[in-house]
């Protein structure tokens, strides 16, 4: 009988932002899970503590079938607007190899290289997390004795609240990913497909919207909410069998249940000795014909990642992303099969966009955003990004870099350049101390060109 093997980590994190403007410049603020001031200076206290599955295993070598355990990080920031956040609290349970939870908890979805992409298209981990249930396996579950052939998928309910001018609303979430080859596998394929809904509540400002489709029934946007959970639940049933009119709203009834969006992902990975390459596209949908056309197959999200055996630099990550077609164009030319209709990525007609706490919850060089009373939304993007990794005998290092050409929406359209650039610097001063020291930069006419800093110190308890 093996002994418990549980284990609980805590840490508190202090940490100074300054800048020559009062905006944070782009790398520092992005992708951190809605956890950074926007505005400088400002200081930061951070705490945490998990609760981690038991590792141990028994004579023959397998874990605890039944398991539980939590995690919750806290934030307060200390600027011109403070500000306190729980980015994480949630109780998780574990069953052979599915896992249940509910609550907030940091995660990304979408086939990439999780620790060094600059962002995976559909949720990258850029908004806080949002409250939800989720039933999925954590892993790939193999589905034969040599492990050649498995999968991981999953299901989640969430609730964004009063976040736009939607209140109460859902959200829907389901994934199921293939992989082909085993831990001992050269090369190794992946494929697979999210679906991502914001659907249901209730407006006030819609109430009185009328027409030939109008988005509300009496101010609900679903206001029979397990009627309309089917056609999530199955995306296409909508065009095998039409919803009831009085049911379903006309907007809805003639598009689709909600807000849907996700993307299609494709990877391959190869080692060679202690090289390891993984090259992946994510491929984005917002309407079903554009799977079914292939409408806005040029756009998307393109990997190449190498680890490398290295001390001096161990990880090289170079991603190009491009979302400019959305199905209107291909390769050039005018795409009549999308009806003159575009994939307007992160946008919606009713509920605005795929964002929550004002903070898109997808790729970050995407922006929906409200300043000053104006709104910027700038969904057409061109972008190279480069990062680099290794150790010094000083300290680890993380260099990030991006350059991006921004083209507006269709119908406001505009032509920015933006370059941001990130070095990171981080240094293990005992096994109780972590010192990171980060600089950031953006030069360009999309945002501030601005300069500015993280130093963070943190203390791990035992």
């Amino acid at each position: 009988m093996a002994q418990s093997s549980k284990r609980t980590t805590m840490w508190l994190e202090s940490s100074l932002f300054l800048a020559n403007e009062n905006k944070t410049p782009f790398w520092l603020q992005v992708n951190n899970y809605g956890e950074t001031p926007e505005t400088l200076p400002s200081i930061q206290l951070k705490y945490s503590i998990k609760n981690q599955y038991d590792s141990s295993r028994n004579v023959l070598g397998k874990l605890k079938r039944f398991d539980w355990a939590y995690g919750t990080t806290l934030v307060n920031n200390f600027s011109k607007k403070n500000q306190f956040l729980i980015s994480e609290a949630y109780l998780k349970t574990r069953w052979k190899s599915f896992e249940f939870y509910i609550g907030r908890r940091k995660e990304t979805f979408g086939l990439t290289d999780t620790s060094s992409t600059s962002g995976s298209y559909i949720w990258s981990g850029n908004a806080l997390p949002i409250p939800k249930i989720q039933l999925h396996t954590p892993g790939y579950v193999p589905i034969d004795k040599k492990g050649i052939f498995s999968f991981k998928a999953g299901i989640s309910h969430g609730w964004f609240g009063k976040d736009s001018v939607v209140s109460g609303h859902f959200l829907h979430q389901k994934w199921l990913y293939g992989k082909i080859g085993n831990d001992n596998s050269k090369v190794k394929f992946y494929a697979g497909i999210n679906h991502q809904a914001m659907w249901g509540g209730y407006s006030e400002i819609l109430k009185n919207v009328s027409g030939p489709n109008p988005p509300t029934i009496n101010g609900y946007l679903a206001p029979y909410p397990l009627y309309s959970y089917q056609y999530l639940l199955i995306p296409f049933l909508q065009k095998i069998t039409p919803p009831n009119t009085q049911k379903v709203t006309g907007y809805d009834g003639g598009l689709a249940i909600g807000n849907q969006l996700g993307s299609i992902d494709i990877g391959t990975e190869i080692k060679i000795n202690d090289f390891k390459l993984f090259i992946g596209k994510q491929q984005p949908y917002d309407f079903g014909r554009s799977i079914s056309h292939l409408n806005n197959i040029e756009d998307g999200l393109y990997t190449l990642s190498l680890n490398l055996p290295y001390y001096n630099i161990n990880k090289i990550n170079f991603e190009f992303f491009y979302s400019k077609s959305q199905g209107r164009t291909r390769f050039g030319k005018v795409n009549e099969s999308n009806s003159g209709e575009v994939d307007n990525y992160f946008f919606h007609g009713v509920y605005q966009s795929w964002y929550y706490k004002d903070r898109i919850i997808g790729n970050p060089f995407i922006i929906y955003k409200s300043e000053n009373g104006e709104l910027r939304f700038n969904n057409r993007v061109k972008y190279f990004s480069l990062l680099l990794k290794g150790n010094t005998k000083f300290a680890n290092y993380e260099i990030r870099q991006a350059y991006s050409l921004n083209y507006g929406t269709f119908g406001k359209e505009f032509l920015k350049k933006q370059y941001s650039l990130n070095l990171l610097l981080q240094k293990e001063l005992n096994q109780n101390w972590l010192l990171q020291q980060v600089f950031s930069l953006d030069s360009g006419s999309l945002y501030t060109s601005s300069f500015g800093s993280r130093t963070s110190l943190r203390h791990l308890f035992n």
